[in-house]
């Protein structure tokens, strides 16, 4: 007999309870590794012992004149020897670090089943990732540690959109294009601290909230700062990171080692100026632009052998001046028959070829191995190298550990005759 009740099922929400909450590995869905940081390797070690006081490079740096041709029982030519010079370099300290209470260790130690992740493993990693991308900005900088100039002056707030301009403070990639204004916001990425600086001075310390700007796409910045202040054209951007000290000493202003930019257009390196050496200057230097050719390449290699004394033997270029190397030249092969070889791969015999998102855009330097070197006085850590490379702080009165590592470091330029580039290339 029918009781007028309709059918009803159990579905399998009703009874969800019943059933655990899964999880995947931690999946990693970002670029975490940066390719600076693998040729960091690549990068010859300066022959050096380390001083804490001066460490000095000697440069044979100026031309010996010509020798006398005299008559037959004459005077002879003068007995001169022309001197060495001399620049100076120091060492940068790297400080990264993490931190995780007692109770995340002793689930580390006695509850790994219910993580799906160690904490503290992947803490490290995040952290070792944080250093190998400073490691790769600081591979272009200049010791001066800027990472941008303000392009325009905004109005009085603590939160603003900055527009920047000047990556690492140089003109060459002044910003503009698209392609240099998605570089410029590219250098934040992460929401770095930073400080504005003007005249020498701090103007204010403020947080990146987003880079490029919500609102202003690329070419902006949102920073949130500690108070009301009014970004200037050509305040200076510099990190930030350190902690408590509200002054100068913490930020990266004048702690950054000698990049590849500051090697090829700076007016003076490690101490030692153009006016004072004219040899100490690069290679080769072209900045009209335009499609980079074969040819350029060769007058480059030129360059470097005639100034410097050294065969070319390593390229980095933007990936955008590689597409359109490419297109131009090498995308596809003809043979007699109407097929292609579209397998563009650019090759030169004893040349190693290297790109990177943080190549600066329309971009070709090229040097010889030797002529720019690193001296490294810590492990360089590795990607999955894990919380023991890290030293361990008790946090006082907290039941908390603060995790730290410092990676110390220089770079040395033994040869800037043996450096060259091309700037303002077309991209693609």
């Amino acid at each position: 007999m029918a009781t007028g009740n309709s059918s009803s099922y159990t579905t399998v929400s009703t009874l969800s309870d019943l059933y655990k909450k899964t999880n995947t590995d931690v999946m990693v869905a970002l670029k975490r590794k940066t390719e600076e940081y693998e040729w960091f390797d690549d990068f010859p070690d300066e022959q050096i012992t380390p001083s804490g006081n001066e460490n000095r490079i000697v440069l044979d740096v100026q031309y010996q004149h010509t020798s006398a041709m005299i008559p037959d029982g004459g005077y002879e030519g003068q007995t001169t020897t022309v001197a060495p010079q001399h620049g100076t370099f120091t060492f940068v300290q790297m400080n990264q670090r993490y931190s995780f209470t007692t109770l995340a260790k002793a689930f580390g130690d006695k509850a790994r089943a219910g993580q799906i992740q160690n904490q503290v493993l992947y803490s490290s990693i995040k952290a070792v990732e944080s250093i190998a991308f400073s490691v790769g900005l600081q591979t272009y900088g200049f010791s001066t540690g800027t990472v941008a100039v303000v392009k325009t002056t905004g109005s009085s707030s603590a939160t603003q959109v900055i527009p920047i301009k000047n990556a690492f403070g140089s003109t060459l990639v002044a910003g503009g294009t698209t392609a240099q204004d998605t570089y410029l916001s590219y250098l934040f990425r992460g929401t770095p601290e930073i400080a504005l600086i003007r005249a020498g001075a701090i103007v204010e310390f403020g947080a990146v909230t987003a880079s490029p700007s919500a609102s202003s796409g690329v070419g902006f910045i949102d920073v949130t700062f500690n108070s009301s202040i009014t970004p200037t054209v050509a305040d200076l951007i510099v990190f930030a990171n350190a902690v408590t000290d509200a002054t100068l000493t913490g930020t990266d202003q004048n702690r950054w080692p000698v990049g590849l930019l500051d090697q090829l257009t700076s007016s003076s390196v490690h101490g030692l100026a153009t006016t004072t050496a004219a040899n100490w200057a690069a290679g080769y230097a072209n900045t009209s632009g335009g499609r980079m050719s074969y040819a350029t390449q060769e007058a480059m290699t030129n360059g470097l052998w005639n100034n410097g004394g050294v065969k070319m033997n390593r390229v980095i270029y933007s990936q955008g001046v590689r597409r359109d190397i490419i297109a131009g030249e090498r995308a596809a092969r003809r043979y007699d028959s109407s097929e292609f070889d579209w397998d563009g791969e650019i090759s030169t015999s004893g040349l190693k070829y290297m790109t990177s998102v943080l190549a600066p855009p329309g971009f070709f330097i090229g040097w010889n191995n030797m002529a720019s070197c690193k001296k490294v006085l810590s492990d360089k850590p590795d990607y999955e190298g894990g919380p023991q490379i890290f030293s361990l702080d008790k946090v006082q009165d907290k039941a908390a550990v603060a995790a730290s590592y410092d990676f110390i470091y220089a770079r040395v330029c033994n040869n800037r005759a043996g450096l060259g580039y091309a700037s303002s290339l077309t991209e693609q």
